[in-house]
């Protein structure tokens, strides 16, 4: 008699195939069937089909992605004491060697608004007894909040000591942080969380191939939104700031628990300057099944903001909101919301409004694996805008170092999240976000073009960005380095939108690395 296996795994395989493979497997196991022929060589066809869907499936790329989380005081001239949040993303690069991006936010004190963006390297030792020895080095710029940061580069170099706690690893931290060209440097100790998850993903030319079932690639957003919303500040501050920005959600099911991050930056109202991050959390809930792409939400959000004298003193902020959206189909979604935005500590109280366009970038996370294959860009850059007004009148060039996410919808059409602070030129606090649309050749081993049309929000630093509105073309040529990276060059402009006397040429300086990530 021959026996049959009690399971068959041909993942990605038609629901059809694995319906008559059950079948099969649970019919009486007689050696022969009326034609001679044995199970082996029944079930042989549908072995080698099982084999050709593996064989057809993109090659799977997995490797771990650490997150950083970090609280230190700093010292500024005259003994004021400023409260750093640090917050990271790091791959690995090499044995024990790790570099990602970093971003730190003032969290307590009066400098609500300090924000600098950068890059960051790291090195790590292992100890006796589980403890860890980390050396790391950080570079970015930014500025805020009239913090005497000079043209806005921060350097810090940290040591870390830590040890693997289980769900998270727990550091104590000593660091020294200078601003060149500016009053601060100071060394502190710290201390430092960090957690460690898979990143998966695929080759970028595997974009246009079906996903293969499995968890969320990336980071593990399901979700991107664009977001256009207006604070209205309560009491003798009476101003209507409007803002343009972004929402990134985990877990994004029809209905039930949510998380994610979101920044915004002031566009109108006289508040340029002013940004924030904030984490959110929420819940989602569909109530009629008559209506079931009509759903309600109720969501928190609590992280960091300021500039643009909107007077959130050390820059703690919290939000709660409510508010219902659309599923049209094919991932998209708009919606609308409303709530209240408290300063943590500080007098600032505002009505919000908001509304919201979300693409989904994965299958939602209760109907995984039916997806295709995107291409994603990954950038650091750097920019110079060679003549840009300052509002004492004068014109001189800044330079900016930024990071570029970009997705695309087609071969040659993409998506582009971006954001840029100045860390040269005499304008620290400078800060920019962007979001647009671009267009590009299909990567072929040699030279590749493309342009970028986007909008956004800009200002602090001194710069003539009027009410913070403004708009960026840019153009670029691309030199690969390797199969799915290439260093860039753009030439274009900025201009601001609203009041402002900014006018620059733009220059600038990419490198990118492609990724084949989860689409719907």
């Amino acid at each position: 008699m021959t026996v049959l296996p009690r399971t068959v795994s041909c993942r990605g395989h038609d629901n059809a195939t694995l319906l008559t493979l059950r079948t099969l497997m649970h019919m009486p196991a007689h050696p022969r069937t009326r034609h001679g022929l044995t199970w082996t060589a029944l079930c042989a066809p549908l072995t080698l089909a099982c084999a050709s869907v593996h064989a057809n499936e993109p090659p799977e790329r997995t490797g771990p992605v650490r997150a950083e989380l970090g609280f230190e005081r700093i010292t500024l001239p005259g003994d004021e004491q400023v409260g750093l949040v640090g917050g990271s993303v790091l791959f690995p690069i090499a044995e024990r060697w790790w570099a990602g991006l970093a971003v730190y936010g003032a969290a307590t004190g009066q400098r609500g608004g300090l924000f600098v963006g950068g890059a960051e390297l790291k090195r790590e030792w292992e100890l006796p007894w589980g403890w860890d020895l980390g050396t790391g080095l950080y570079a970015g710029g930014g500025g805020g909040a009239s913090a005497p940061v000079g043209g806005g580069l921060m350097l810090r170099g940290a040591l870390t000591l830590s040890r693997d706690l289980g769900p998270v690893r727990a550091g104590l931290t000593w660091s020294h942080v200078r601003f060149p060209s500016g009053d601060i440097q100071s060394s502190q100790w710290g201390v430092l969380l960090s957690w460690q998850r898979p990143f998966r993903y695929f080759d970028a030319d595997a974009a246009g191939q079906s996903q293969p079932a499995g968890d969320a690639t990336g980071l593990g957003f399901r979700r991107m939104a664009g977001t256009v919303g207006s604070y209205s500040l309560r009491g003798s501050d009476s101003r209507r700031i409007g803002l343009v920005g972004g929402r990134a959600e985990w877990a994004t099911a029809t209905e039930g628990l949510f998380t994610g991050i979101e920044a915004a930056a002031a566009a109108s109202g006289g508040a340029a300057g002013y940004m924030e991050i904030l984490g959110t959390v929420g819940w989602r809930i569909a109530p009629w099944t008559a209506l079931p792409h009509l759903t309600f939400d109720l969501r928190g959000a609590l992280g960091l903001g300021g500039g643009g004298e909107v007077p959130t003193e050390g820059g703690g902020i919290g939000k709660l909101m409510a508010g219902a959206s659309f599923d049209w189909g094919h991932g998209w979604r708009t919606g609308i919301e409303g709530g209240v935005l408290h300063g943590v500590g500080s007098s600032l109280r505002a009505n919000v409004a908001q509304l919201w366009l979300a693409m989904d970038l994965e299958p939602p996370s209760d109907a995984p694996g039916r997806g295709t294959l995107t291409r994603n860009e990954w950038s650091v850059t750097v920019q110079r805008q060679a003549r840009a007004q300052r509002n004492d009148g004068s014109t001189r060039a800044l330079d900016t170092i930024g990071m570029k996410l970009n997705r695309y919808v087609d071969d040659h059409i993409y998506l582009s999240a971006q954001a840029h602070s100045a860390f040269a030129g005499g304008a620290g606090a400078y800060s920019i976000g962007l979001i647009g649309v671009g267009a590009s050749t299909r990567p072929s081993g040699a030279l590749r073009y493309g342009g970028e049309l986007l909008l956004g929000a800009a200002g602090g630093g001194g710069v003539a960005s009027g009410g913070g509105a403004i708009a960026q073309v840019l153009a670029w040529a691309g030199l690969p380095v390797t199969r799915d990276s290439d260093l860039r060059a753009g030439v274009g402009a900025v201009k601001a939108l609203r009041g402002g006397e900014l006018r620059s040429p733009v220059l600038e300086l990419t490198w990118t690395k492609a990724l084949g990530l989860g689409g719907r």
